[in-house]
């Protein structure tokens, strides 16, 4: 029973690696980080409201993607409950601790600077080298809890990206939108670059069945 339970678990991983052999999730990823990144550098007054909401859109426009590109090739992947909500919910509490993290390190009581912590300060110093780690941290605990290596890479990427921002975007002493920005558009770019080649790779080897 042990051993059948073993090679079961080990199936459905293989199977949920396949899944995201597509690269989709790459390109949506990237595509966020890239509209962010961009739209730091743009006066535009809804701004903040569409990057609230372009996850949720993301979201569908990622599930259409799904059945229109994946589904017809590897068939409909439906994983156990167990596994799912183990997914979401591990991949949850990565994210609100990423962002948790970010915020309370880079803006505790920034708006009054001499009220700040001492390690805000230190932080806000080195902030693109601060939120490079965070990006790194996430990545590869996204990679590890979906089993997608290429999030490894991209650990190891945004770890680079940031700390390239910090010594030639001569970053300031407080975080601002412009110079999280630049790194951010730049690692969204090689995303959905890299995320674009796995889709035509996966395209040609899982051709469409009838």
């Amino acid at each position: 029973m042990l051993t059948d339970d073993v090679d079961l678990k080990e199936i459905e991983r293989r199977a949920l690696t396949a899944y995201h052999e597509d690269g989709l999730l790459d390109i949506f990823i990237g595509g966020y980080l890239l509209f962010f990144g961009l739209s730091s550098f743009i006066e535009f007054e809804h701004r903040i409201v569409v990057s609230w909401f372009l996850p949720a859109l993301g979201t569908l426009l990622y599930s259409e993607a799904k059945k229109r590109v994946t589904y017809p090739r590897l068939g409909y992947v439906r994983f156990t409950k167990e596994m799912k909500h183990r997914i979401s919910i591990n991949m949850f509490m990565v994210l609100f601790f990423a962002a948790l993290v970010t915020l309370t390190g880079l803006f505790t009581n920034m708006g009054v600077p001499e009220r700040a912590p001492w390690g805000t300060l230190l932080l806000n110093q080195y902030n693109l080298l601060f939120l490079g780690g965070v990006f790194a941290v996430t990545f590869l605990m996204m990679g590890r809890i979906m089993s997608i290596s290429r999030l490894y890479q991209y650990s190891v990427i945004s770890l680079l990206v940031f700390f390239a921002g910090y010594f030639y975007l001569d970053s300031p002493f407080i975080v601002s939108e412009q110079s999280l920005g630049a790194p951010c558009a730049i690692l969204g770019v090689m995303m959905v670059g890299i995320g674009a080649s796995h889709l035509r790779r996966f395209i040609g080897r899982y051709p469409k069945e009838a």
